[in-house]
Order: C-alpha cells, then sequence, then structure tokens
C-alpha cells in the first residue's frame, strides 16, 4: 500500500501538469524531492444514522446517511470539538472496489465556536482519501484558508467513520 504522503505527491504531480500543460515534466517527478509535508490536525470518530434504502447510479448505488454525532480531536495548533449532525452520501461502485464520499458534518468546539467540516473523497472502504473545507472562526480561523486532507476508514458495519484530518505545510 502506498503512503498517503506519496499519493498526495502523485496527486499534487497530476494536479499542476492538468492546470498547466507543458509546464511540468513528469519525467523528472521525483517522489523524493516532492512529498509533500503533512501536519495532523485533528482525529475524528463520526457516528453514522441508518442508511436510506440505496440508491441506484450507474456502476453502483448511493447510500445516504445522517451524521448522528461524533468527536474530532486535535493537538494544540489543531481542532478539538463535537459533531452535532450532518449528511454522509457514500457512493459504492464496481461492486464494492471503489467507494467515493461526501460528508458534511457540522458542532462546536469547547469554547462554542461553531464549525462545518466538508469533505470529498475517493478510495476504499479500507483506505480513503479526500479533500477537506473547513468553516470556523476563532482560534482556528487560520485553518479555514489552508489546503486540508483527510484519510477515512468506513467500519465494516457503516456506522462509524474514523478519519485523520492532516494540514498541508509549505516545505
Amino acid at each position: 500500500m502506498m503512503s498517503l504522503t506519496r499519493i498526495l505527491a502523485a496527486l499534487l504531480l497530476v494536479s499542476f501538469a492538468t492546470a498547466l500543460p507543458g509546464s511540468v515534466d513528469e519525467r523528472a517527478y521525483n517522489p523524493a524531492s516532492t512529498t509533500p509535508k503533512l501536519q495532523r490536525i485533528f482525529t475524528a470518530n463520526i457516528n453514522l444514522g441508518d442508511f436510506q434504502a440505496p440508491i441506484p447510479i450507474p456502476g453502483g448505488s448511493r447510500m445516504v446517511a445522517s451524521v448522528t454525532g461524533g468527536s474530532l480531536k486535535g493537538p494544540r495548533d489543531g481542532i478539538t470539538g463535537t459533531i452535532q449532525g450532518g449528511i454522509s452520501v457514500i457512493d459504492i461502485i464496481n461492486s464494492g472496489q471503489t467507494i467515493v464520499n461526501m460528508v458534511q458534518s457540522f458542532g462546536a468546539t469547547p469554547d462554542g465556536t461553531p464549525f462545518l467540516i466538508q469533505e470529498n473523497g475517493i478510495g476504499s472502504q479500507a483506505d480513503n482519501f479526500a479533500r477537506l473545507t473547513l468553516s470556523i472562526g476563532g482560534a482556528q480561523a487560520n485553518l479555514a484558508n489552508q489546503f486540508l486532507l483527510t484519510e477515512a476508514n468506513l467500519s465494516a458495519d457503516r456506522r462509524t467513520v474514523s478519519t485523520t484530518g492532516y494540514q498541508l505545510l509549505d516545505r
């Protein structure tokens, strides 16, 4: 299994090559020199309610469940809080080989600062990587303008999502 940083380096290279055709020489790609630096900003456990009946989509099915609660635990410069609710939409494609997820959850930090987390990703049930958008004010307002990623794992019973959030740091 590839490490998260190697996957991110490859994704960043593809993003830059697509955005600026001819500006990146893929032959010069060296994972050791382009590996991004990540800082963990939280770990989270997100509790899901009952899934609605599957919705047929091309190549699979869409599952929708409410987010019933959860928690965020971060280091000193990260984010800590309680997840109060939200929605999870999971597309299961290719007989379960591919999972595309979208999760929106909201809550508050211990000092009462509200937050909204939006996560969009792709992968498998065991390894799912996503882009994270965080809307927050207060002491963590600086995280709202950062490039954030998550590594999410859906439990086998599809009742809990465990995720770790990372901030992409300057080199």
